[in-house]
């Protein structure tokens, strides 16, 4: 009986500790370890995503700015008067005097053209600013040889931004 109960004993011993081991695995004890544990995760690699490829968009061409052109300052209308005309018959010259009588200007420019039919003379000087009114003087031309009748007279006088005229006429005898 001794051995029997030994034996018992012995396997009982033998159960508990099976069941022990095998309760010990399940909890994470000292059993061997799952495959997945010991097996490496696979690492994904990057693929490429296709990127687009960039198209030119149409763009228009540039338009240049325009260039500013001067303007000229719009020119004042001047009175004129002929003070004195005349003709010298020995020399066939006019000599023609006049005055601007609304404007004072030394940078004025006084004109003279005599005319008749298609034959004409002309001749320039500068204006001469006085205290109240610009001077034209020293304006004659001379007239083609032979030359006779009534012409033309016209006194100009232009500046930067003024000018005017005035007619008249001569006896070319």
């Amino acid at each position: 009986m001794a051995r029997t109960t030994l034996l018992r004993a012995s396997l009982s011993t033998l159960i508990v500790a099976a069941a022990a081991l095998s309760t010990a695995a399940c909890i994470g004890g000292a059993a061997t370890p799952s495959p997945s544990a010991s097996s490496p995760t696979p690492t994904r690699s990057a693929t490429p995503t296709p990127t687009a490829t960039p198209t030119p968009t149409p763009t228009a061409a540039p338009v240049p700015t325009p260039t500013p052109t001067p303007t000229t300052p719009e020119s004042s209308v001047v009175s004129l008067e002929i003070l004195n005309s005349s003709y010298d018959p020995s020399t066939s010259t006019v000599s023609v005097a006049g005055m601007v009588t609304d404007l004072v200007s030394s940078t004025g420019t006084c004109t003279l053209t005599v005319a008749q039919g298609d034959q004409s003379a002309t001749t320039e000087a500068a204006g001469m600013a006085d205290a109240a009114v610009t001077y034209c003087s020293n304006l004659a031309v001379v007239l083609p040889a032979g030359a006779t009748g009534t012409w033309s007279v016209e006194l100009t006088f232009t500046d930067p931004t003024h000018s005017g005229s005035t007619t008249g006429s001569i006896e070319a005898a």
